[in-house]
């Protein structure tokens, strides 16, 4: 579900907020899930603990994770602090350019850094988390928006919203 919605709508047709037909997606799952009913997708999108997924009129959609050209309209972000899990391998290259979103159209904040920890080990298991200061974001004209409870995303973020957080910060 997460391919589809996300990377490949494998011929359903898509809006430019990302919504394809419940029933359609339904039919397409069910070229491998025969079994699956429209329950069970409500209960995923329910249950997803990151929020991934919206129904709304019949339509469903991932809200983030696009690589797809799509642009949910999210609500914008009203917090002061983000965090960013990454590796130290790129560390001075994200301190001199900036979050760039690197395969996706957006890049993925967490709200917490245990959240940020667990993105990060992903790619290495000791991430570096990154602090992202959203108040100076709003104050410059960068748009963080709310993707889910627990993930935030921006086009970009430049270097000058970014800080490394020390493990004393803790």
């Amino acid at each position: 579900m997460s391919y589809l919605l996300r990377h490949d709508p494998s011929r359903m047709e898509i809006s430019k907020e990302g919504f394809v037909d419940l029933e359609a997606l339904l039919k397409k799952l069910r070229e491998r899930w025969p079994n699956l009913g429209e329950g069970d997708v409500r209960r995923l999108v329910e249950e997803d603990p990151k929020g991934r997924y919206e129904i709304k009129n019949g339509k469903i959609r991932a809200r983030y994770g696009h690589s797809l050209n799509v642009s949910p309209t999210l609500s914008e972000a009203r917090m002061g602090t983000l965090y960013h899990g990454t590796t130290s391998q790129v560390l001075d290259k994200i301190l001199e350019e900036g979050l760039k979103p690197k395969g996706r159209q957006k890049v993925h904040l967490s709200t917490t850094i245990d959240g940020a920890i667990q993105v990060g080990k992903r790619r290495t298991n000791n991430p570096v988390i990154l602090e992202i200061d959203v108040k100076k974001a709003r104050e410059i004209g960068i748009r963080v928006e709310r993707a889910s409870d627990k993930v935030f995303v921006a086009d970009e973020i430049p270097p000058e919203l970014i800080s490394v957080k020390s493990d004393s910060d803790s």
